[in-house]
């Protein structure tokens, strides 16, 4: 059986792909542009590198929004891997359009 552990690296792998492969690339870009900290100067690497950032965060956090609904509401035992699952699961659906780039 797999640990928690390992299925949240198995997340975090989904996300960076999806926040390098996303098809929303584009409509990230001005955003980030307008987000991105002042330490860093506005190049197209670091506007590149700031999106992918950006995108892959906002994966990581809206497929773990199933996960701690159901960890809050149904599961009681804190060594339970149902959860991650879900979490997985989502980072999954939501990284699909970039899957689809990537295969």
């Amino acid at each position: 059986m797999v640990d928690r552990y390992t299925v949240f690296i198995m997340v975090l792998g989904l996300c960076v792909v999806n926040g390098i492969f996303t098809p929303y690339f584009k409509v990230a870009i001005p955003i980030t542009v307008v987000l991105m900290p002042e330490l860093f100067p506005r190049t197209l690497e670091w506007v590149l590198f700031w999106t992918s950032v950006m995108l892959s965060s906002a994966t990581l956090l809206f497929s773990g929004i199933p996960a701690a609904l159901y960890e809050r509401l149904v599961e009681n035992e804190p060594e339970s891997t149902a959860s991650m699952w879900i979490w997985l699961t989502g980072a999954g659906l939501l990284s699909l359009p970039a899957l689809q780039r990537v295969l």
